[in-house]
């Protein structure tokens, strides 16, 4: 077999041929670089945007996160307002609970006042603690005052009015016959006036001096009454005991008395002793008095007076 045309001018054909195409192929390669997409760019771009992608969906997520935080934050801070103004209720609701209970206590302390003592006819407490120490007040000034202008308008001591007796045991006029009434059992009982002691007229000038109006035979009424319950023997065995028995002289218990010389010798002068006496007798063992407070009270054909602008006098349990 010849293989002549190897070596002719066949093999150098081929060779242009190839080293042609091989030209061409390369032509063309560099001009599709140069016109084709560069795909190192798009790739950059593609990475950019992805990542651009990225960051946008993580600030959104997290704009979501702030709106939802903030929404739960305004839920719950309502949720606290709401708490805390159910426990503002709550309070004030015991505390009008409380404020309640106290005024009812206020009623029922005065209540229990009211029951256990008016025998003197002053007037009932109210429920009002404050109420009650401002009446206390007005009452308590209105007897200083009163007992300050009286005292100043008797003056001193003038003889010829009441003439003192000499005797320091008291005047020497006899005896004072009860009268019959049933509730004191004082009866025909006596009351020896002479053995009075100068300290029983100093206490009974110092009742006298917050209970009686002052300068008018109501001095001698007050007198007689505390007599009376002396006799009885039911409210003390002495006369300062009497008078200072718990919740019987309003006068004594809250400090508006003061010893009196004055009035102790109008006492002792034998006009004053003669109108005890006579007192003494009309009382009939009345051993209660009431003031001015409750003169709507009084039953004039029962319940004797020996001033208009005094007290008058009642038995015991009327």
């Amino acid at each position: 077999m010849r293989f002549a045309s190897l070596g002719g001018s066949n093999a150098g054909n081929y060779a242009a041929a190839g080293k042609s195409g091989a030209d061409s192929a390369a032509k063309m390669h560099a001009v599709q670089r140069k016109t084709g997409p560069d795909y190192g760019m798009l790739s950059q771009v593609a990475m950019k945007t992805a990542s651009n992608e990225k960051i946008a969906g993580m600030e959104a997520e997290a704009k979501l996160t702030n709106v939802a935080q903030k929404v739960y934050a305004d839920q719950t801070q309502n949720a606290i307002d709401i708490k805390v103004f159910n426990k503002g209720q709550e309070i004030k609701q015991k505390q009008r609970k409380a404020g309640g209970l106290a005024a009812i206590g206020k009623i029922a302390g005065a209540g229990f006042l009211a029951a256990t003592d008016n025998t003197k006819g002053r007037e009932r407490p109210k429920g009002d603690l404050q109420g009650l120490y401002d009446s206390w007040k007005t009452r308590h000034d209105g007897l200083k005052a009163t007992h300050k202008s009286e005292s100043d308008a008797l003056g001193d001591y003038k003889p010829g009015t009441f003439e003192a007796p000499d005797s320091t045991v008291g005047g020497g006029s006899g005896k004072v016959t009860g009268g019959s009434g049933s509730s004191s059992n004082l009866g025909g009982q006596t009351f020896d006036i002479s053995k009075l002691t100068d300290n029983d007229y100093r206490e009974l000038g110092y009742v006298i001096s917050s209970e009686a109006q002052l300068g008018t035979d109501d001095e001698f009424g007050v007198a007689a009454n505390v007599l009376t319950r002396l006799q009885s023997g039911k409210y003390g065995k002495s006369i300062g005991e009497i008078i200072r028995a718990k919740g019987q002289y309003e006068g004594v218990y809250s400090g508006n008395s003061s010893y009196s010389p004055k009035i102790e010798a109008r006492l002792k002068s034998p006009e004053g002793q003669k109108k005890i006496q006579e007192y003494f007798t009309q009382l009939d063992g009345r051993t209660e008095f009431k003031g001015q407070t409750m003169l709507h009270n009084r039953v004039k054909n029962e319940d004797p007076m020996f001033s208009p602008g005094g007290n008058f006098y009642h038995y015991a349990g009327q």
